[in-house]
Order: structure tokens, then C-alpha cells, then sequence
């Protein structure tokens, strides 16, 4: 077990100790979770963030992209018939 200390700021800031950080693997960026309990106690879970390279592969592909003059010449043409309707 790790047990360290720090202080509540006059913001209501306090800042995790880097023992505890390095522990835990925190980073810039990361998120906290804070539980109060029944018991009064504080629980922090640490929520990682993550990179959009994490994300890749994780939505099915809808089609191959066309490439941008194909993707803006379709996009023209689509606009052009929501006009031509008067939309």
C-alpha cells in the first residue's frame, strides 16, 4: 500500500502525489472519478484516456472512401438536388 498526502487548494484543487502517480501510470490529460461512500471515504478511480489511434478499426466500414474530388463532386451534386427541390 501507498499512502501519501496532499492539500486542498484555496480553488478546491489538490494535487496527487507523483508517488502515487507514477503508481498508477497517470498522465496528462487522464480523468478522475470520485466516490463518496456511506462511510464518508473518498474513492478515486482513474479513468485513462485514450489516444483516437485506440479508436481505429472499432466502427464497421461503410464503404471505401472514394477519394476528395469524387467525395466534393458527390457532395455538389447532392447539395444541388436539395436546391433544386427548394430545401
Amino acid at each position: 500500500m501507498i499512502r501519501e498526502r496532499t492539500s486542498l487548494t484555496g480553488k478546491g484543487q489538490i494535487q496527487l502525489p507523483v508517488g502515487i502517480r507514477r503508481a498508477i501510470g497517470a498522465e496528462r490529460g487522464d480523468t478522475f472519478l470520485f466516490e463518496l461512500t456511506d462511510q464518508r471515504e473518498i474513492r478515486v478511480k482513474l479513468i485513462k484516456k485514450r489516444k483516437l489511434s485506440d479508436l481505429a478499426g472499432t466502427l464497421p466500414v461503410k464503404g471505401v472512401f472514394p477519394g476528395i474530388e469524387e467525395e466534393e463532386e458527390l457532395t455538389k451534386q447532392k447539395v444541388a438536388r436539395k436546391v433544386a427541390r427548394g430545401g
